[in-house]
């Protein structure tokens, strides 16, 4: 390995002018790379999903769960690489995911899919839809329709134009309305006038269905011209639908007006959205291609929306920006930005005032940003986009101390050559020699601590699912910025100094180094004279300190700040639409009023697509918020959002959730429900589940930090149950078709055939009239044609009678479950799971066939931490083999381990003094921490036994050693720390996934500083107090052997 290093830095400095052409190589690369690297505010953490989308207008949730999602599930079963079959069936909407294995990529999953749904048999006409591949931090855009014209008219547009061009943008996966009243052609028909002429509802319908055709003909000549023959018989007007004959009576014709009136209206509606004032507007949902650049598309797509409203639109519709990525990647960009550039000027100013050499300076800070660029032009190869999470964790202290230790330690050899020689002759000697025997020296501790720092990474590496996802951009940002450190600092920077460091290299007397070298000597002077005291001090303080790590508490995450909430509020599951729109404005109202709030989009039921599946119980509000530096009061988000749930926690029956637009998507997809956390209860039978869900529900209550409490029910839907007597019907002579046709088109209405405006189409529906459906009164009194040729009262054949059933079934890997979720607020995550669950197994009894699973982000959390105890150990034995390699021997490969507890000391007691939870960032802190340690425990030991092998004694070796090594030491230490104070002190949005890292480093660092240059001596010294070290005269020979005594 030492020939491997020096044999480098020699090919370097005899090459000078290939390593200049290859750097540029490289910062050409690089910066094209950060041009076309995608930058997110949150990655994708989601594997491949593929989601079907089943409508089935008008039926239960029992029938779409018999009939669309179990026909569905069973056949996705078969399915290779998947994790889990999720669906929700709700009223004439089935919602299924299929999620698959990391790293299966999209095209394997949806050919699976694809080919499997053909075989799979479903009620005629429904077709399932798969939908294009998008993560649930696909929702880049919302904007709203602003005109003067009704929802109906706006929705016509925004399906039949505005849709129709967004989908065309390059990177737009899908657009999805909502709100607003779909545009169809109404024959509402009048039960007496059919009765008068004795014709049904099946046979007004059937002669609709068969007078909208335009029929081909041949081509026929005339005039020595072409004609091509066409028949025209497609409806043009709503005349044209009313003059359609159903059939003559004694040759007296009865047209569809004479029973019925024709009328431009729209079908029921599934969801409802409202925009501050306004309650029924018309919204739309631009979702983003999973994997593609969100700057690259956000740009595109609002070059389109100009045009639209420019060229396309109507002058009285536009269309009005109501959310835009953009802002929150932007605020995210800030953040990160100025973190990372007042992180390089601090690490630049801790240079210049140990070194006090401008030359030394900017070789350490030419290597920042190369390092940088040599990452993205990495992540640009390996094809992954960069984040807030991964761009945050970069810390050019870490990463540039090989440099400034190679810096550093030429800089001292030359300035001692020139003090011993004169600096006349060494003005005028090749200083080649003298770099390359001092570079390749350490180089060697700079290679295997760069490689053990990148070991440490191992753990996150490992991390599967979620965490994965979340983490592993993080870990292959700083593995290639350590990279790119380590390859230049092994190749520039020797050569940088051989040109740089040719004349007047001369220390100067610095009054900052001499104060930390008087505070270091004294102080090792202490210990040293009170080995036994210091050595028991430091054990009690890192047992104290071990001990005291469970009181921290934990969670998997800090929550992200997007600059927006997203607020949930339940009515009861009975609610109408209208019910629940009368509300919904008063919520609008109520949180208007807070001066924090920009402005409020409620979301009422589901999407006109079905891809949201909702009850019109179900409200969602997206609230955006100011920017935090424009807000008058001095208030978190999270004392924000408890003065909103005391204002709203006044209208009773409601249950309440808060979360962010981002993380709510995220948790759902996780989860498989709407929640961030939650207890789900496998079963059959729903009342059993409802019971055990009630009993959960009132045990979580009493546990201290639950919030946001709610249950999922599945049952809770009224129905009005119209039950066949099939012996009746024998009597009458009447069939089952006959009887659920009538019923179907005259409550629900039935599309006869399709209305053409241009390219627009819209249904032609057969109906009752309003006041002939209006209640089971009317409902009983429906007339079922007979074999016999008579018409028969409903209320003859069928029993009518109001019950209760499920709203929606929620199924998870082929099992019926409910859930009850909830949310943690003021206590750690860890400590409350553990506290509720003791409960839940001691008070409740479950029946054998059904199961209890904890989900959301705690199951993420326990499997990290799983994950960490099973890769930490084995990395650890990674870097004792390392450190094996580069000493030699067991010994000095064990002793270096001792820096790891002194790391933690300090990175347990920051998290206690900011009272900042432990999350599995600030547990990436402590990995990045240990391989620091182990680093500068290298280091020292190679000067001490440096030391030793020059023939000093022991003490005398140590003492020389801490001196010669407390500048590099101290300046690598503070680098990293004040590299990271920005963001651990930042307050901008997306710093709360920082902090915790940055704190951890920052309190290790100071810790471990302290411990290595006052304690780890001694702990070499104890080591090594039975072995004879023999006087080396060559420094070209091995440095690391020795011989036991």
């Amino acid at each position: 390995m030492d020939k491997f290093v020096k044999n480098i830095i020699s090919f370097s400095l005899k090459n000078r002018f290939l390593v200049f052409f290859t750097t540029g190589l490289f910062i050409l690369a690089g910066i094209y790379s950060y041009l076309k690297t995608p930058l997110e505010a949150f990655p994708d953490v989601t594997n491949t999903q593929i989601i079907v989308v089943t409508q089935w207008n008008g039926r239960s949730a029992e029938e779409v769960e018999r009939f669309v999602s179990i026909p569905i599930e069973v056949a996705m079963n078969s399915v290779q690489k998947k994790t889990s079959v999720r669906s929700i069936s709700m009223f004439g909407l089935s919602v299924m995911k299929i999620i698959f294995e990391d790293d299966v990529e999209d095209f394997f999953a949806r050919q699976q899919v694809n080919n499997l749904l053909r075989n799979v048999n479903l009620p005629q006409g429904v077709e399932p839809d798969v939908q294009p591949p998008y993560g649930p931090t696909g929702e880049i855009f919302r904007y709203s329709l602003k005109s003067d014209r009704n929802t109906s008219e706006l929705l016509a547009w925004q399906d039949w134009v505005i849709d129709r061009q967004l989908r065309a943008v390059p990177g737009v996966a899908d657009i999805v309305s909502f709100g607003g009243a779909r545009k169809v052609f109404e024959v509402n028909v009048n039960p007496l006038l059919l009765s008068k002429y004795d014709i049904t509802p099946l046979e007004v319908y059937e002669a609709i269905t068969k007078s909208n055709i335009n029929v081909g003909g041949d081509v026929i000549e005339k005039n020595g011209q072409a004609y091509v023959v066409r028949g025209i018989g497609l409806l043009q007007s709503i005349e044209d639908i009313e003059n359609i004959l159903i059939e003559a009576i004694n040759d007296v014709p009865i047209l569809v007006k004479n029973v019925a009136s024709v009328r431009v209206g729209s079908i029921p509606k599934v969801g409802q959205v409202g925009l501050d004032e306004n309650d029924d507007v018309v919204e739309g949902i631009i979702v983003m291609r999973k994997g593609e650049n969100p700057a690259q598309v956000l740009s595109r797509v609002k070059t389109k929306i100009a045009e639209i409203n420019e060229k396309v639109l109507p002058t009285d519709i536009k269309m009005v920006t109501f959310y835009d990525r953009d802002k929150l990647m932007e605020y995210c960009r800030e953040t990160v930005l100025g973190n990372l550039v007042e992180g390089i000027l601090f690490v630049t100013i801790v240079v210049f005032i140990f070194m006090l050499d401008w030359r030394s300076t900017v070789i350490v800070s030419i290597i920042i940003p190369l390092s940088l660029l040599f990452a993205f032009m990495c992540l640009k190869l390996k094809g992954m986009s960069a984040n807030l999470l991964s761009m945050g964790a970069i810390d050019f202290g870490i990463i540039i101390d090989g440099a400034v230790v190679m810096v550093e330690g030429l800089f001292v050899l030359l300035a001692a050559r020139a003090h011993e020689i004169g600096m006349t002759q060494y003005n005028n000697l090749s200083k080649l020699g003298l770099v390359k025997k001092a570079g390749s020296e350490l180089g060697k501790a700079i290679f295997f601590s760069k490689l053990i720092i990148i070991t440490s990474l191992v753990p996150i590496f490992s991390f599967e699912k979620v965490e994965g996802k979340l983490f592993s951009p993080l870990a292959y940002t700083l593995g290639f910025a350590l990279l790119g450190a380590l390859l230049f600092t092994l190749t520039l920077v020797p050569v940088l100094a051989s040109i740089l460091f040719d004349k007047n290299v001369k220390e100067k007397h610095n009054p900052v180094v001499n104060f930390f070298n008087k505070i270091v000597s004294n102080g090792f002077s202490f210990t040293l004279h009170h080995k036994n005291k210091s050595f028991w001090a430091a054990a009690i303080i890192i047992i104290a300190s071990t001990f005291s790590f469970k009181f921290l508490g934990s969670e998997f995450l800090p929550t992200l700040n997007e600059g927006a909430l997203w607020v949930e509020a339940k009515l009861p599951m009975s609610s109408s639409i209208n019910e629940t729109v009368k509300f919904v404005k008063i919520f609008r109202e109520e949180l208007n009023e807070f001066d924090e709030v920009e402005s409020v989009l409620s979301q009422i039921g589901r999407s006109n697509d079905g891809t949201d599946p909702s009850g019109f119980f179900y409200v969602q509000c997206q609230v955006n918020l100011k920017p935090q530096k424009k807000w008058e009061r001095d208030i978190t988000v999270e004392q924000l959002i408890e003065e909103m749930d005391v204002k709203l926690r006044q209208y009773p029956g409601v249950v309440y959730n808060y979360s962010q637009p981002i993380i709510d998507n995220v948790a759902e997809a996780v989860a498989g429900i709407n929640a961030s956390l939650a207890v789900k209860i496998f079963g059959d039978n729903l009342e059993v589940l409802n019971s055990k869900a009630d009993s959960i529900s009132t045990i979580l209550k009493t546990v201290r930090g639950v919030k946001d409490l709610g249950i999922l029910r599945n049952i809770g839907q009224p129905e009005l149950s119209i039950i066949l007597n099939q012996r009746k019907m024998a009597a009458y002579g009447i069939t089952i078709a006959d009887a659920e046709t009538v019923i179907e088109m005259a409550i629900g209405g039935k599309t006869a055939t399709q209305f053409y405006e241009q390219e627009k189409k819209f249904d032609v529906r057969v109906r009752y009239e309003g006041a002939y459906r209006k209640s089971d009164r009317e409902i009983k009194e429906l007339k079922v044609p007979s074999m016999k040729g008579n018409k028969v009262p409903l209320k003859e054949i069928a029993e009518i009678k109001a019950v209760t059933g499920p709203a929606f079934i929620y199924r998870d890997n082929n099992k019926r479950f409910i859930a009850i979720k909830f949310s943690i607020r003021e206590r750690d995550l860890g400590s409350t799971i553990a506290e509720a669950q003791d409960k839940v197994n001691v008070q409740i009894s479950i029946p054998r066939g059904y199961s209890v699973a904890w989900s959301g982000e705690f199951e993420n959390q326990v499997r990290a931490q799983k994950r960490l105890t099973e890769v930490v150990p084995v990395c650890l034995v990674l870097i004792f083999f390392l450190l094996f390699v580069a000493f030699g021997n067991v010994k000095d490969a064990g002793l270096v381990l001792v820096n790891v507890p002194f790391a933690m000391i300090g990175g347990i007691l920051a998290l206690h003094v900011t009272g900042t939870i432990f999350s599995i960032s600030a547990g990436i802190g402590f990995i990045a921490l240990f391989g620091l340690c182990i680093q500068n425990g290298v280091i020292l030991i190679s000067v001490f036994k440096k030391n030793l092998h020059n023939g000093m004694e022991m003490q005398a070796a140590l003492v020389r050693g801490v001196a010669e090594r407390t500048r590099p030491v101290v300046m690598t230490a503070l680098m990293a720390a004040i590299g990271l104070v920005p963001a651990a002190i930042s307050t901008g949005i997306g710093s709360e996934t920082q902090k915790p890292l940055a704190i951890v480093v920052i309190g290790g660092l100071i810790s471990a500083t302290v411990l290595t240059l006052l304690i780890f001596p001694l702990v070499f010294e104890w080591g090594y107090r039975k072995t004879k070290i023999v006087k080396r005269e060559s420094i070209e020979k091995r440095d690391f052997e020795d011989y036991e005594g």
